[in-house]
């Protein structure tokens, strides 16, 4: 322990203070400039359709800052849709009887888009299938 202190007291002799603050600071802006470009990404969100919850995985792009603010946070990933939003390519009834929808991966793109407002939803991954209700 003694030889870590000794190390950066011995350092400390070498590089000014005002130089560590200098180069702190510039990381720092460095890294708020480069938060302003744009950035796809892929993102996971939880998706409620009809009160069953599935995990969408969508292609986002944005300003850095916003991209941060959707992968830091869980209230931005998770969203309420209903089913009237969506549109559906093809029912499969199982052998109990229950019939399945599965939702097109456009109408979910633009159901999350209309959400996501601050950036733009690119892609969304396979979507799985639904129970209908509808009698």
């Amino acid at each position: 322990m003694g030889d870590i202190k000794g190390f950066f007291k011995r350092l400390g002799s070498y590089i000014s203070p005002a130089y560590v603050t200098m180069l702190v600071a510039a990381f720092i802006l460095w890294y708020i400039t480069k938060l302003g470009d744009t950035y796809t990404t892929d993102h996971v969100v939880t998706v409620v359709v009809d009160g069953k919850a599935f995990d969408v995985g969508c292609t986002i792009r944005g300003k850095g800052t916003n991209l941060i603010s959707y992968t830091m946070s869980s209230e931005r990933s998770n969203f309420e849709v209903p089913s009237s939003e969506l549109s559906f390519d093809k029912e499969v009834t199982d052998d109990t009887g229950k019939t399945y929808r599965h939702v097109t991966g456009h109408s979910m793109q633009q159901a999350l888009a209309s959400r996501m407002n601050d950036v733009d939803v690119v892609a969304v991954s396979k979507l799985p299938t639904i129970e209908s209700y509808e009698e």
